[in-house]
């Protein structure tokens, strides 16, 4: 538990859709509202997709990750982002899992718990053969 935000996005053209967001009593700021759109580039969640997106799409606008997303910073600087891709049944990217959390010391902790939701979202996709 990270006692923050948990978010879930998917792409939408060039950008990041966040589908829902679960936030913590007292969790440190976050833009993002459900139904709210972010360019790729700017949230963890959209770096995520972009980066399991299709090359045009790569090309147009930035390459790769390490398997997650990690963004201090980026939309505010008290904010940390970090997002891990959420994979269908053929192993293609459909969705973001983030977290958003204060930037400070400490706080990459995070990164493998975030990988290890999101690969368990993917297996609950896969194990009830929702499309994706």
């Amino acid at each position: 538990m990270v006692g923050h935000h948990v978010q879930l996005a998917v792409l939408e053209g060039e950008e990041a859709l966040f589908l829902e967001r679960l936030s913590a009593p007292g969790a440190i700021i976050n833009y993002t509202r459900i139904a709210g759109r972010l360019p790729l580039h700017v949230s963890s969640s959209g770096l995520v997709l972009l980066a399991h997106g299709p090359v045009a799409l790569q090309e147009r606008i930035l390459t790769g990750t390490l398997g997650y997303a990690y963004c201090p910073g980026y939309v505010h600087e008290d904010a940390l982002g970090v997002a891990a891709p959420v994979r269908g049944r053929q192993g293609e990217v459909v969705a973001a899992l983030s977290v958003i959390v204060p930037n400070e010391a400490g706080a990459a902790s995070v990164v493998p718990v975030v990988r290890t939701a999101a690969r368990g979202v993917s297996r609950a996709l896969t194990a009830r053969g929702l499309p994706g």
